[in-house]
């Protein structure tokens, strides 16, 4: 991603993109992990399950960048309410770290995972 100012140019890798939305979606309560896009990228995040971006893919539009997150939730979690604070909290991240918001954010939701014993009301 480039983001131009009057001082010049700034790009930004994706990677770097990736880690922020990771950190700030597996803050939140009711993500339990993130998925894999793909076949292709299941299996590559099988070799390095610690990279930045799994999960997180970026798309360039001429209005802007879209995110696209898929993640692994709680059982028994509000979908449509976590989904709204996903959104909100990627965004968010983006805007603090690197001054712009994507214009769209798209959260996949690909399994629910049973929550732990010790993490049960």
């Amino acid at each position: 991603m480039e983001k131009r100012t009057e001082y010049g140019t700034l790009t930004i890798n994706e990677e770097v993109l990736g880690s922020i939305v990771q950190s700030a979606v597996l803050e939140i309560d009711g993500v339990a992990d993130l998925g894999a896009f793909g076949l292709g990228e299941g299996l590559s995040e099988l070799i390095r399950k610690d990279a930045g971006t799994r999960g997180i893919s970026f798309q360039e539009t001429d209005q802007g960048f879209v995110v696209e997150i898929a993640v692994i939730v709680d059982y028994g979690v509000q979908l449509r309410e976590l989904g709204r604070i996903i959104v909100q909290k990627a965004s968010d991240a983006l805007v603090e770290a690197v001054s712009v918001r994507p214009v769209k954010v798209v959260v996949e939701v690909q399994g629910i995972q049973q929550r732990s014993p010790e993490h049960l009301p």
